[in-house]
């Protein structure tokens, strides 16, 4: 932009930049306004000029430029996330799950009489393991669902190695499809 004069392509890069709904008139009341000591170029001229050059295809490109911006902005936001949160759930599973392992290699499961007593850290595992197979785009073939007769020790042992398989079964599943994703990227 010259010091004494505002030109026809000095405008155009203001109205470009002009936040929607973009004007014309608008924006050329605001320019004589915030230069009043500049030369600025007649309305008429510039609306001949918006139109034999098309700016409106021009805005629209700028427009979808900046939009595309943004766009890729909030997909990495978002993917930042998931994986953050694909990361706090794998810990939560690998924690509860560890926990239930200790607990029997203690010998906890001759002493439990209730199932209740451990079915909270199975539970807590397995909605993990779910969820973070959900964020993952992955199948789960867990189980949500626990029926168990609460004076029968035997068969709450055995849905929890049950679940436990299940979780092995898609940690397998999860490996193998990112060896078949890692050949499809070569």
């Amino acid at each position: 932009m010259s010091n004494s004069h505002i030109t026809v392509s000095d405008f155009k890069e203001f109205y470009l930049q002009q936040s929607k709904p973009r004007s014309i008139r608008r924006l050329h009341k605001i320019i004589k306004d915030r230069y009043p000591r500049r030369k600025l170029v007649s309305l008429a001229t510039i609306f001949r000029h918006s139109n034999s050059e098309d700016w409106r295809s021009q805005c629209e490109q700028v427009d979808f430029k900046l939009s595309e911006k943004l766009m890729d902005k909030t997909v990495d936001k978002k993917v930042k996330e998931h994986t953050e949160i694909a990361s706090q759930l794998e810990l939560t599973t690998s924690k509860a799950l560890a926990s239930v392992l200790d607990a029997f290699n203690k010998g906890i499961g001759d002493e439990i009489k209730k199932p209740e007593q451990i079915l909270s850290l199975v539970k807590a595992s397995v909605e993990s393991q779910k969820l973070l197979n959900t964020i993952n785009g992955l199948p789960s073939s867990i189980s949500g669902h626990v029926q168990y007769d609460s004076e029968d020790v035997a068969k709450l042992k055995n849905h929890i190695q049950e679940l436990y398989l299940s979780i092995n079964q898609d940690l397998v599943n999860r490996t193998e499809q990112k060896k078949i994703d890692n050949k499809k990227l070569n």
